[in-house]
């Protein structure tokens, strides 16, 4: 069941991050670099920031993934 939950939390990591640059590449694009900073910075930062943030859900499930069942 562990293994499971590490599937479902690695797709949900590799989407979060797979968003993020989409976010990181419209706030470099050509549309909003004409723009200014106003417009172009919170896709920039915020992609990054989802990029930060979906990282420890990622280490989290190699740790889940590689942890031993404790022996009593």
């Amino acid at each position: 069941m562990k293994y499971l939950w590490v599937v479902l939390g690695v797709l949900y990591g590799l989407l979060s991050i797979y968003v993020g640059y989409l976010f990181i590449q419209s706030g470099i694009g050509a549309k909003l670099a004409q723009k200014g900073f106003l417009l172009q910075g919170p896709p920039l930062l915020g992609g990054i920031l989802l990029i930060l943030l979906s990282l420890p859900l990622l280490w989290n499930c190699v740790r889940l993934a590689t942890a031993g069942t404790p022996r009593y």
